[in-house]
This record gives structure tokens, C-alpha cells and sequence, in this order.
């Protein structure tokens, strides 16, 4: 059966508002500041056979490897041996996972007691117990870094809505906060009863062989977009070097090498030459590396309208050499996964930047600063909080970079002050601006990072986190200036100051605070060429430099 062009945009529309849906349950229905407010979750819907056929924009790290765990989920489990009353909770990094924060939840759908279509949720759940509240800054394997979930089916009703049920005690008993991570997961549960209640409405509203054959249809008319998109750019290889500051692992800077080569309506990345996995928390699964890529290649491709879906995935090849710091094996620790997932990003895009001068950018902070402030009371309960923030993002053709915004990958949003001051007692935050001097200068300028300073309320306040771009900040492009560094500094209540690197585990007291300091995006074309009223208003926005400014909050930059 062929789906007409009239019924695909249908099917597209229904399709795509059941996974917005699911993403805005998600959200309401979460716990966590991490997922309810800074909104680190994903969610899509699957075909039986593990691919994607819908998502909402959320989390694009996360999304673009829905399909690569769920495909993972069935080689190992038979979907004939599936029942309604099946679930699948797993977040194994080695079999298409990504790390142990991030747990999918997929839930089979049937329709006329048939397997038509999988709802699938990830979010990034607060705490997972191992050897620190929220992160493990120092894990050198996976074992350190918590809970590992193994791929597996189970009986919803028995083991999960059951107080006592298996599947949820297990949890229950590993975490420090097993409110949130339960409150969360139950929210991943909501979300995927939702999606499959909607698709139910449209196999009653169109049909079932009719909605069956518009989930496929789908799926080749985003592969037959993407095909012709990437023929749009010339045929050739096309190469980005990238690095990450190996310091806090006793190395120099690690290189992610990328080649991306092109051939008519194929495209190939190669990350042969790139560093080895390392014996610390900064290696990126497999499933990371071919979301960023994925990612990266929608940035640069002429055609940015392509609806996602597993379509895009087909005309893709993805080669990252298993034992790298790009495809790592077990029992690698893999926490700060971002890190080199985010160079590849970077690799790809600059790589491409040469084929698809008018998609070029300069490149922004684009580091995750993951940061987790946790306490344990008296009582025995403890508080965690996790905080994503961004930088600033480079400068483009026509637009300076936008200012405090997190990485491109993740996409996470800040988490209001407000919000975590009512919820959470352990700290305050003294500051949130942006930092004045960080946007590296150009034509088109870089934009700002921004800084968070948290004071600790009780003695005995864990902090953890990590970062990159310390040492030196994001290069500009065509002229521009490199974008400032980011820094994280401890202030005592004595007065005293440290400087903390750029990952870490320290413990605050009362009166203590953590200053925490993210850097600017590189900027674009040569700072002489730009005009006189954007000047004058980098000006206004900071009196006391002589440029830099506070973004609106737009850019069209990746």
C-alpha cells in the first residue's frame, strides 16, 4: 500500500503531535529539577522493529540513539515474546546506551493483539547511587558510576506497580533520592501510556494497514530528503582535527579526528585516529558518537526541514574503531561522555563548514558543565541536584552567537533560581549574569558565557562536576577571535580561594561558595568589519569593556 503526498502530511502531523505530546506529559508529570525544569529527557515512537518513526525536539544526544538501544533491546529479546503488560528499563552503555544517568524505558504497543510500535522515553535521572551524589567525578569504570540495567524484559503489573514489585525495589534500594528517580521513571511510565493511547486514536482514525504503511512511508520519504540533501554538497573528504583538555587524566590534549567523506547521496565519518578510551569518566558509547554526528549533519545540510526519523539514519556510516575514546569497551567509566561526544560534533561541523561554506560557524564553548551539589542530614536523607549549564555558542555569517545557552547536543535549558530555591534547602545562588569579556570578538561575534555562584547552607555540602575548555577557549573563524574560557573557583568563609579544575569532587561548609564560570563562542569574520551600531550596542549592553554584549536571545547559528 502507498501512502498519498495528502495522507504523509497527515500521518506526519498526528505522528509528530503524539510524541509532543508525550514530551510536554514528561515534563509536567516529572520530579527532578534535572528533567522538570533544566528538561533533560527524550521521547519517540518506534516501529516493531526498533526505528524511529516519530520525536519530539528535545535532547538531540539522546534522540538520535533511540533506535540505536531499542534495535539493541531486540537482538536480545524476541518481540513475539512480548505481552501488553511488558516493559524494558535499561541504560547499558556497552549495548547501546549512553550513560548510566540516562535510562530508556520502552513500552510495547499493540494494536488487534498485534506488535505494531514501541513508545520510547529516556530522561537523565538525578542520582544512580555509585561512588557520589549525583556524579562521580573520579570513576575510572562504569562499576563507580552506579546502577547498570541490563537488558531485560518485565511484567509491569508485578513488578513495577506493585509497592513491593522487583524491578522498582531494586531501584528504590540503589539510589539516594528514590522519590525523584521514582517519581521520574513513573513520569517515563506516563508519558508512554499517553503515546500509545494516541496511536490507538490513529489506527481507529485512518486505519491499520493504512497507519502501518504511513510509519514506513515516512521513514523512506525523510531518507529520500536526506539523500537528496547531502547530494547538494560537493563530492570529496573533508577533514577537522578537535581536542579536549586530557589534564585531569595526567594527558595532554586528546584528539578526536574526523574525516567526513562524500559520495552523490552518501556520506561517510570516519573517526579512525582519534584517542584511546582513558581510565577516567570521559568516554563517549558508541550510541553518543552517532547521535553528535547525526546531529552535526543536520546542522550543516542544506535542507534543515527533514522530518527525523530512522530514514536519516540510512544514508549515514558512522566509524569510530572499538577501544577509542569514541566507542570504548567495558568496564569504561563514562559519565562525562559529552565531553569528546561534543568534539566530534565539533569536528563534523567544521569539517563540513568547508564543503557548506554558507552553514559555516565559528565554534562555540560547547561543553556540557555538569554540576551536582548534594548533602546528606541528620536524619539520613539526602538532597541532590544536578545543574547543566551552557556557554556561549560561535558566531555565523549573519549572526553573532548566541549568549549562555548549553551545549547543542544537550539542549538544556537552566533551571530557574527560583525553582531551586524553593525546592531544595542545601544551598542558595548568590549570582547568575553573564560574563562580561568572554564573547570572542568578530564581525559576527561569539556569544557570552555566563556565571552561577552557589553558597552552601550546611556544612558537609558535596560538590562534583566537570567541564572542558579551562585551558583555552573556542577558536574563531575567517578572522574571528577565540571565545574566553570557562573557570570554577572555591571561595571559603575565611576568605580563602581556590582555583578548582575542571573536574573535580570538594566538599563546602556553611558560608562557602562555588563559583561557577562558563565560556564565550569564538567569533566570526574580522572584528574590524563590524558595523557601527552593533558596536555601539556591545557597548551599552557592557559600559565597562569595550565589546561584548548580552544576546535577545536569537540566533541562527547551528
Amino acid at each position: 500500500m502507498t501512502t498519498s503526498t495528502a495522507q504523509l502530511g497527515l500521518f506526519k502531523s498526528a505522528l509528530e503531535s503524539l510524541t509532543r505530546e508525550m514530551a510536554v506529559n514528561l515534563r509536567r508529570a516529572a520530579f527532578s529539577s534535572i528533567v522538570r525544569e533544566a528538561r533533560d529527557f527524550s521521547v519517540a515512537l518506534a516501529d516493531r522493529r526498533g526505528g524511529i518513526v516519530a520525536q519530539a525536539e528535545c535532547i538531540p544526544i539522546m534522540t538520535a540513539g533511540v533506535s540505536i538501544a531499542l534495535q539493541a533491546v531486540l537482538k536480545e529479546i524476541d518481540a513475539d515474546s512480548l505481552t501488553p503488560d511488558d516493559a524494558v528499563l535499561y541504560n547499558d552503555p556497552f549495548k547501546g546506551g549512553q550513560h548510566l544517568q540516562d535510562i530508556y524505558l520502552f513500552s510495547p504497543i499493540f494494536i488487534d493483539d498485534e506488535l505494531v510500535a514501541f513508545s520510547a522515553t529516556t530522561a537523565h535521572h538525578v542520582d544512580v547511587g555509585g561512588a557520589f551524589a549525583g556524579l562521580s567525578a573520579d570513576a575510572t569504570e562504569v562499576y563507580q558510576e552506579g546502577l547498570r540495567l541490563p537488558l531485560a524484559k518485565f511484567s509491569v503489573s508485578r513488578d513495577w506497580s506493585s509497592p513491593q514489585g522487583f524491578v522498582r525495589r531494586i531501584i528504590e534500594n540503589n539510589v539516594r533520592v528514590p522519590n525523584l528517580v521514582i517519581g521520574d521513571l513513573e513520569a517515563q511510565f506516563a508519558a508512554n501510556a499517553i503515546g500509545a493511547t494516541r496511536l490507538h486514536e490513529i489506527f481507529r482514525r485512518f486505519g491499520h494497514s493504512e497507519t502501518l504503511a504511513g510509519m514506513s512511508d515516512l521513514q523512506d520519504y525523510s531518507e529520500r530528503r536526506f539523500r537528496a540533501a547531502i547530494s547538494e554538497i560537493p563530492d570529496g573528504e573533508y577533514r577537522s582535527v578537535q581536542t579536549f583538555d586530557g589534564r585531569p587524566w595526567g594527558l595532554e590534549d586528546v584528539e578526536i579526528v574526523a574525516a567526513v567523506t562524500v559520495s552523490g547521496e552518501m556520506l561517510k565519518v570516519d573517526f579512525t585516529g582519534s584517542g584511546d578510551q582513558l581510565v577516567g569518566n570521559v568516554n563517549c558509547p558508541f550510541a553518543s558518537t552517532v547521535s553528535a554526528v547525526q546531529s552535526a549533519i543536520r546542522c550543516m545540510i542544506p535542507d534543515r526541514t527533514i522530518p527525523f526519523n530512522e530514514g536519516c539514519n540510512r544514508p549515514i556510516e558512522i566509524i569510530a574503531p572499538y577501544g577509542s575514546i569514541l566507542n570504548p569497551a567495558p568496564p569504561a567509566a563514562v559519565r562525562a561522555r559529552l565531553t569528546p561526544a561534543s568534539r566530534a560534533f565539533n569536528a563534523v561541523v567544521q569539517a563540513m563548514g568547508e564543503a557548506v561554506p554558507a552553514s559555516a560557524v565559528a565554534t562555540g564553548f560547547d561543553t556540557t558543565t555538569a554540576f551536582a551539589v548534594s548533602h546528606l542530614a541528620k536524619d539520613g536523607n539526602y538532597q541532590v541536584v544536578v545543574e547543566i549549564l551552557g556557554g556561549g555558542w560561535g558566531g555565523c555569517r549573519h549572526n553573532d552567537g548566541a549568549d549562555a545557552l548549553d551545549n547543542p547536543i544537550s539542549n538544556c535549558a537552566n533551571a530557574p533560581v527560583e525553582s531551586l530555591e524553593t525546592d531544595y534547602s542545601h544551598f542558595i545562588i548568590d549570582e547568575y549574569s553573564l560574563t562580561a569579556s568572554s564573547a570572542g570578538e568578530g564581525r559576527q561575534r561569539g556569544g557570552h558565557g555566563l556565571r552561577r555562584v552557589y553558597r552552601a547552607m550546611h556544612d558537609g555540602v558535596g560538590v562534583a562536576g566537570y567541564a572542558d575548555r579551562h585551558l583555552k577557549g573556542p577558536e574563531g573563524r575567517d578572522g574571528g577571535e577565540s571565545g574566553g574560557p570557562g573557570q570554577f573557583r572555591i571561595i571559603r568563609a575565611d576568605g580563602t580561594t581556590e582555583q578548582v579544575p575542571p573536574v573535580y569532587q570538594r566538599t563546602l561548609n556553611a558560608g562557602d561558595r562555588i563559583e561557577i564560570v562558563t565560556g564565550g563562542g569564538g567569533g566570526y569574520g574580522d572584528p574590524a568589519d563590524r558595523s557601527e551600531t552593533e558596536s555601539i550596542n556591545d557597548q551599552l549592553a557592557f559600559p565597562e569593556e569595550a565589546a561584548g554584549s548580552t544576546s535577545t536571545g536569537e540566533s541562527s547559528c547551528q
